[in-house]
């Protein structure tokens, strides 16, 4: 090979190597912490798509989801207490975004690599209002 073709090759195969930026760093799945109130809570996770993906509760508050750009759906209810939809959104992390640069993040956005949820969400519940007689 001629020297002008080995300088061309050696920046394609540097991209190469590190395309799938975020899928080799920071993986295709992620846990997700909730911290509940009240304790009794229950909360169904589901995802457009996806339909259910798990259910978690005060002392069982830990679920392990794949990232993908769709957003997650929380419905949480208690006795006692009105029911609570929260919506945990999705967002493009650094390192998915170094990997649009590199290969247009292709990888990363087919293994969903390139997205995130919060860490830690909150849901607190409201008591349910008693009815009283006028």
């Amino acid at each position: 090979m001629k020297k002008n073709q080995v300088s061309l090759l050696s920046p394609i195969a540097c991209v190469l190597m590190v395309t799938g930026c975020a899928t080799v760093t920071q993986g295709t799945q992620q846990a997700i912490s909730f911290k509940l109130e009240p304790p009794s809570t229950l909360c169904e996770i589901t995802r457009i798509g996806d339909g259910k993906l798990g259910r978690v509760s005060a002392s069982s508050n830990t679920i392990y989801v794949g990232k993908d750009k769709d957003d997650i759906i929380v419905t949480c209810n208690a006795p006692g207490y009105e029911q609570s939809t929260t919506k945990v959104v999705s967002g493009a992390t650094g390192a998915g975004v170094t990997g649009v640069l590199i290969d247009f993040g292709i990888t990363d956005m087919i293994t969903g690599a390139m997205y995130r949820y919060p860490e830690e969400v909150t849901i607190s519940l409201a008591p349910v209002k008693s009815e009283t007689a006028h």
